[in-house]
């Protein structure tokens, strides 16, 4: 679950509740392969029990982090398209 923990301007930060930072850093490095995107970064408060937060500075934040969210989504329904294919090929 992804909770808006602060929104100010052109920076957002967010907190990825349940998931582990490596997520977090892809997300924050596929930020910043977008031109939109002057700033992303992910931090962890607890490596232990904290969650992974990311945050992204962008003339509209918003749509930035949506944007990755969506092409990462996709890439790992195609990933997983994939592995199941070659799991029922070794089975044979």
């Amino acid at each position: 679950m992804i909770e808006v923990v602060k929104e100010e301007g052109d920076l957002l930060e967010v907190a990825l509740k349940g998931e582990n930072p490596g997520l977090a850093n892809l997300v924050a490095e596929r930020l910043l392969e977008s031109k939109g995107v002057s700033f992303a970064a992910s931090k962890v408060d607890h490596p232990i029990i904290g969650n992974p937060h990311i945050l992204v500075k962008a003339k509209n934040p918003r749509k930035e982090l949506k944007a990755v969210l969506e092409a990462l989504a996709s890439e790992f329904k195609a990933l997983q398209k994939e592995v199941k294919k070659d799991v029922k090929k070794s089975k044979k």
